[in-house]
């Protein structure tokens, strides 16, 4: 407690601090916390208090929606204007001026706007984001007005994005006048144990001497017979609640007899039943309730929270039997009471209380019990309904219709995924799907269920990336399903998961085969938006075989079929934009081919348009794949601009892939510059690509390996490099880099002795056929200018200008690159000295 106090005294003065607190069940987290409000009762400050749940753990931002809903004395009765009227009273209240902010607050309460608050018309990623920076600017203007705590309960129950809020608000919380307090089980692993302004406490069982006093504090300070204290000691084994429930049960059971001093035992120890256990404690205690029993049993089945009003419509009893009742269980400790009837709340005191309230109701009644919580939502809370489908699902699944169950599932996981909340929705998708199974088998079942796999590949690409082998098994199930329907959109898309898991992760030569089918079915099915995502997707392909003509064919194709103001919405069910993954490609295509001109310029439309689109995982991709191009530019200030913002939002929101991209070519550019760090880097991009069984763009990856090698002299890495990145091409048909390799294969073998000068030169002429075969003459040029250098050193520098003449003259004044400049200064060497 002294330690609490220090840290809100901290806090009081300007050093916003946070303390976590770990321990079992029971172990009195709680009882610390309201501990520190008791001993700041007369003191001026605002109390925040996030209460998770294990109903909700992935409902997106469910502590701060239950806490805003509270705050601004929301009711299941009110209407949307009443619901706006309470809204703007609390935006009064926290000194909330920005109507912006309060139509996001009003979008996350599920509030619908009017004239005065209209809903903001922008993507759902960017309202996420919008609404995660409102409540952390609340908080700061709400601490620079009064000393905040903020208690955050039971964070093992946490849903993904309030972790990202909380994580938001510690990585801010130093100047505000804040203490936030978290309390978890050992179970949880926080992320924040590791920064400076972060209390880590683990609450360990009480030793006996705190026990005592725990105990005395219970009896008032009258002392217990000897044997009846050692039992209640033992027996507790330290767990403060445990001793406070098994202290309180024997004082109201009778057989204590109380005196002005002390308590005496009525009869005989034998006759004090002592429960084994905390649970079996609990228990004891509910069935001593009488009437109230069944009161507590129905909340506990609603949840660890429950509302008057939801309980009124559900119990079969009069209000005065259940005013009475709600007094007697506030009365025995067992719940909190907030707010006055009707709009009252009640919270139990701990978790475990009502794990006991609930395990006393046999399976039949625990059934009947959440068929009338179902039944009684539907029918008179709305609103509740639609705003927290994963509630009614619980229910259902909990009174076991599994079908009702599946159709709530459904929709708390297209509600997650329409929020941009992939996390929850991904798991709201597999609780879906794992129901959907227990259902017999029907037609019906099976369209839902390719319904739901197509759905669920997004969040599953963005979160565990494209090449993982969920990806496979969900798109492989999903074209099984679909073949029943070939000429169906869901077939398409069936095809074009697996295109881009086999893309990724390879072989190319499936994925090339995929590719042609899908531009096969737009054509035959003639669906224009399709046939974009045809072209890009066999054009990207083609691209990295090194069939580069093809590619800017259909990259092209798809590039003008685009139209940013009808496709810019079309993201989901896919994982980024056609539209910009098109230019991306095919600026990369052009660089090869010798077509620079434009490069340049599609590279900054797909950033622009990617910014415009407000989507992470879009922005994220096209910032990483933008850096291969500069890094292929030799642009290194370039590269370490887009590589750093790509590595941030890639980091911040878990996208493996783009991060291990954007850090190995961060690696390249900073090697370049002469870091130390920089190979280190290059080669940890790498391993995380590789971590994430993901195989393409490894060859290039390589390549720039090799080529920091061949610069240190380190020949026998470099050649490893090479080695492994020709067997990738090989192996995988990843052919579009496949001339450089040989060149610098060729370049390495020169370093290493004057013996391999031979083999050196078969280097520079296969990878000047590979590149004259490939049309790629980029390469072609590059290992052009190896096969110059190395003539020139054998004293025939005539055939060496004519070699590099051949390719740089097909070059025009509008393709003037460092590497074209480069060439034409060997040139005038190569001149000069014959």
């Amino acid at each position: 407690m002294a330690l609490l106090l220090g840290r809100w005294r901290e806090a009081v003065g300007g050093e916003g601090q946070v303390v976590i607190l770990c321990g079992e069940a029971g172990i009195g987290k709680s009882r610390i916390v309201r501990g520190l409000r008791d001993r700041l009762v007369a003191e001026r400050y605002e109390t925040i208090l996030f209460q998770c749940s294990p109903y909700h753990r992935n409902t997106a931002l469910y502590p701060a929606i239950t806490y805003l809903r509270q705050a601004a004395g929301l009711t299941g009765q009110d209407s949307p204007t009443m619901q706006l009227q309470k809204l703007d009273a609390l935006a009064i209240h926290r000194g909330i001026d920005d109507q912006t902010t309060v139509a996001l607050l009003a979008d996350l309460l599920s509030i619908h706007g009017d004239a005065q608050h209209p809903p903001l018309n922008v993507s759902s990623e960017k309202r996420k984001e919008m609404i995660l920076e409102a409540l952390v600017q609340q908080l700061h203007r709400q601490a620079d007005r009064c000393p905040t705590l903020f208690i955050v309960e039971d964070a093992h129950w946490l849903d993904p994005t309030t972790m990202d809020l909380l994580t938001r608000i510690i990585d801010r919380i130093q100047p505000m006048r804040v203490l936030l307090t978290i309390t978890f089980r050992p179970d949880f692993k926080p992320v924040w144990a590791d920064y400076g302004h972060v209390t880590f406490l683990t609450l360990s069982r009480l030793p006996r001497r705190q026990s005592a006093e725990l105990l005395a504090s219970m009896t008032g300070g009258k002392a217990l017979p000897p044997e009846v204290q050692h039992t209640i000691l033992a027996k507790t084994d330290g767990v403060p609640l445990y001793l406070e429930e098994l202290t309180k049960s024997l004082l109201e059971s009778g057989l204590l007899a109380e005196t002005k001093d002390s308590f005496s035992l009525a009869g005989p120890m034998k006759d004090l039943s002592i429960p084994d256990s905390l649970q079996a404690l609990l228990m004891e205690r509910i069935d001593r309730l009488g009437p109230a029993k069944e009161i507590v049993q129905t909340g506990a089945t609603i949840g660890r929270e429950f509302g008057y009003e939801l309980l009124r419509q559900t119990v079969d009893v009069t209000e005065g039997e259940l005013g009475n009742a709600l007094r007697l269980l506030s009365a025995s400790g067992l719940i909190f009471q907030e707010g006055d009837i009707p709009a009252a709340k009640y919270l139990f005191k701990h978790a475990l209380i009502q794990d006991a309230a609930y395990s006393t109701l046999s399976k039949k009644s625990r059934r009947a019990l959440h068929a009338r919580i179902v039944d009684t939502l539907e029918r008179r809370f709305a609103e509740r309904v639609k705003a927290e489908p994963e509630l009614l699902a619980y229910h259902h699944e909990q009174a076991g219709s599994i079908d009702q169950a599946v159709r709530y599932w459904h929709l708390a996981a297209r509600r997650d995924a329409a929020q941009s909340a992939d996390a929850e929705a991904l798991s709201h998708f597999n609780r879906t799907l794992d129901l959907l199974e227990t259902l017999p088998k029907s037609q019906e079942r099976q369209a839902l269920e390719l319904e739901l796999l197509i759905a669920r590949g997004a969040p599953l690409q963005t979160l565990k990336g494209y090449a993982s082998d969920a990806i496979e098994h969900n798109y492989l199930r999903a074209r099984s399903l679909a073949q029943e329907n070939p000429s169906s959109e869901r077939y398409f898309l069936s095809m074009w998961g697996l295109w881009v898991f086999h893309l990724v992760r390879g072989p190319l030569a499936k994925a090339c085969t995929l590719a042609e089918s899908l531009v096969s079915w737009a054509s035959q099915q003639q669906n224009p938006d399709l046939r974009i995502r045809a072209h890009e997707s066999v054009g990207s392909t083609y691209s990295f075989l090194g069939r580069f003509s093809e590619a800017r064919t259909h990259l092209c194709e798809a590039k003008s079929l685009y139209d940013p103001q009808r496709h810019r919405t079309q993201v989901l069910p896919y994982t980024q934009d056609p539209g910009i993954t098109a230019r991306i490609i095919l600026a990369r295509t052009l660089w090869i081919v010798g077509e620079v001109d434009e490069v340049e310029i599609l590279v900054a439309e797909a950033i622009a348009m990617a910014r415009e689109l407000e989507h992470p995982f879009t922005l994220a991709f096209t910032l990483a794949t933008a850096s291969w191009i500069y890094s292929m530019l030799r642009d290194t200030h370039r590269t370490l601009i887009l590589t750093k913002e790509a590595i941030m939002l890639s980091t911040k929101y878990s996208f493996e892939v783009p991060l291990a991209w954007a850090i190995s070519f961060q690696g390249w550019a900073l090697a370049e510059q002469g870091n130390e760090n920089g190979l280190e880097r290059l080669v940890e991009g790498l391993s995380a690509a590789q971590k994430t069984k993901a195989s393409l763009n490894h060859t290039y990856t390589l390549a720039l390996l090799a080529e920091i090698h061949l610069r240190s002299q380190r020949v026998a890495e470099g050649l490893v490099a090479i080695q492994q990145a020709q067997e990738l091409a090989t192996t995988q048909g990843e052919r579009c880099w496949q001339a450089e390799l040989f060149r610098l294969e060729g370049e390495l073998l020169l370093v290493q002795s004057d013996q391999s000068i031979s083999t050196a030169e078969q280097c520079f002429s296969q990878a000047l056929a590979i590149a004259q075969d490939q049309q790629a003459k980029m390469l072609e040029l590059r290992a052009a200018m190896s096969m110059a250098k190395l003539l020139r050193n054998q004293g025939k520098p005539g055939s060496a200008r004519g070699i590099l003449t051949s390719v740089h003259s097909r070059f025009s004044k509008q393709g003037i690159n460092s590497d074209v400049i480069e060439a034409q200064k060997l040139l005038e060497q190569l001149s000069a000295a014959s």
